[in-house]
């Protein structure tokens, strides 16, 4: 059974149709990643424990192909078991033997099995269910074990999602909370944050099946070169990036000089339609503010070795002035989750917050204000003398909004940290308005002002 949220009534009714998936998406044609997970079992001898195992589809297939192999499957659900047992018998093979316990806490052995396989569960989960359940398949596997996850895999094709649509559908409304953000995951890192590592993918119609390894703890990352969901450095976008400008074989002073220049200039100052995109969502877009050009700098800074932290504050909207306009800066709420990158350079933190804004941008404000001295605090840029403002990289501190921060969070080791304290909070009609109007005329105005400095 998926978790202890997931109604008894609703997998006792489940369960009558629960084969009928292979039939429809598994062995229809194509790739059947039941196979696929049998023949992912190499070890001779092998103790399996198909985790949450339903009516057994996956314990089954195993059990049939290696018969000099132990496979337990356990679910909470008796009627899940029941249908198993009905399939076992039917089969006849006699190396399984059937569990009904909770997955959180199976009171089985650490370390006793070579194999885990979690099939069709984890995008049902809620992230408390998530490190549960994987916590306890960490605990249970052998050191040179492996995890293997089937699953639904994301579409590309318009006849993919064609396909998978009715399951989307009610995979949305049955599991809407957590469905989507498991779904669209990097499973990668969404599995290195449980402690496993990739080793390969296989994907089917709909499905992937992956193998992983248990993370050794020698093989943790320096907390602030670490990769996480949203620092996603070796997606292959960021990688052929960096390969191509060459930035490995810089020094470390041109290489963050290098780095910061990109994000800053090639990466527009403009409003993205979430806080929370990765890297690789933000590479893509071409465009960013400061919690999201600070994603990718971050990202791009650990992907050539160079440390970085974040600085999380929150700002007062009064300096958007000029970007924003009329009702949107009615609004917008008075305070702003805002963050900077800091980099760890020549034995010091450096804070790298003049990233957010484009040399051209700068001089279409500059250009707008010719006669302005001392503080300033308008189009989104909040510095004591805008004239006088230099945010090319010399080794030093470089700000362009920091005189508006009324709140100061301190530093977190990624924006994954700091989102999970301090998420921009709207209501569903502000949200929504932000994303299809507000953030449009806003980086329209913005354009306006970088044309004006060409």
């Amino acid at each position: 059974m998926a978790g202890k949220r997931l109604s008894t009534t609703f997998y006792r009714k489940i369960s009558l149709i629960y084969d009928a998936l292979d039939r429809m998406y598994f062995t229809s044609g194509g790739r059947n990643p039941r196979e696929i997970v049998g023949k992912m079992i190499r070890k001779d001898k092998a103790k399996v424990l198909d985790l949450c195992c339903g009516t057994f589809a996956n314990g089954l297939v195993v059990a049939c192909k290696r018969p000099d192999a132990t496979v337990i499957g356990l679910d909470r659900s008796k009627q899940m078991l029941r249908r198993a047992r009905l399939k076992v018998n039917d089969k006849r093979v006699k190396n399984v033997k059937l569990l009904c316990r909770d997955a959180t806490d199976t009171g089985i052995k650490g370390g006793t099995f070579d194999y885990i396989i979690i099939g069709l569960v984890l995008h049902e989960c809620d992230p408390g269910l998530w490190k549960a359940v994987l916590s306890e398949a960490g605990r249970l596997l052998a050191d040179d074990g492996r995890l293997i996850i089937l699953d639904w895999d994301t579409q590309e094709s318009i006849k993919g999602k064609l396909k998978f649509s009715p399951l989307y559908l009610c995979e949305s409304i049955a599991t809407p909370k957590h469905f989507k953000e498991y779904y669209y995951s990097d499973k990668r890192l969404f599995f290195e944050e449980y402690g496993f590592e990739m080793e390969r993918m296989e994907r089917c119609d709909v499905t992937f099946v992956a193998s992983f390894k248990k993370k050794e703890m020698a093989d943790q990352d320096d907390q602030y070169l670490k990769e996480t969901r949203m620092l996603n450095y070796r997606a292959d976008s960021i990688k052929k990036l960096v390969k191509a400008r060459g930035w490995e074989a810089l020094g470390e002073y041109d290489k963050i000089g290098a780095v910061y220049d990109f994000v800053r200039n090639e990466i527009l100052f403009g409003y993205n339609r979430s806080d929370l995109l990765t890297a690789e969502e933000v590479l893509r877009d071409g465009y960013g503010q400061c919690n999201t050009k600070g994603t990718l700098l971050m990202a791009l800074l650990r992907a050539v070795g160079v440390p970085c932290r974040l600085h999380g504050s929150e700002v007062s909207k009064d300096f958007q002035r000029g970007a924003t306009s009329g009702i949107i800066s009615k609004l917008a709420p008075e305070r702003i989750a805002h963050t900077w990158v800091e980099v760890f350079y020549e034995g010091k933190w450096t804070s790298l917050e003049g990233v957010i804004t484009d040399e051209a941008y700068v001089r279409g404000v500059k250009k707008r204000r010719p006669g302005k001295r001392g503080a300033f605090k308008e189009y989104a840029i909040s510095v004591r003398n805008l004239h006088s403002l230099d945010l090319n990289w010399k080794g030093e501190d470089l700000f362009v909004q920091n005189t508006s921060v009324v709140e100061d969070y301190g530093v977190f080791e990624s924006p994954d940290d700091f989102f999970k304290e301090h998420r921009q909070t709207w209501n569903m009609i502000k949200d929504f308005a932000y994303v299809h109007y507000g953030r449009k005329v806003m980086n329209r105005n913005v354009s306006r002002i970088r044309q004006s400095g060409m």
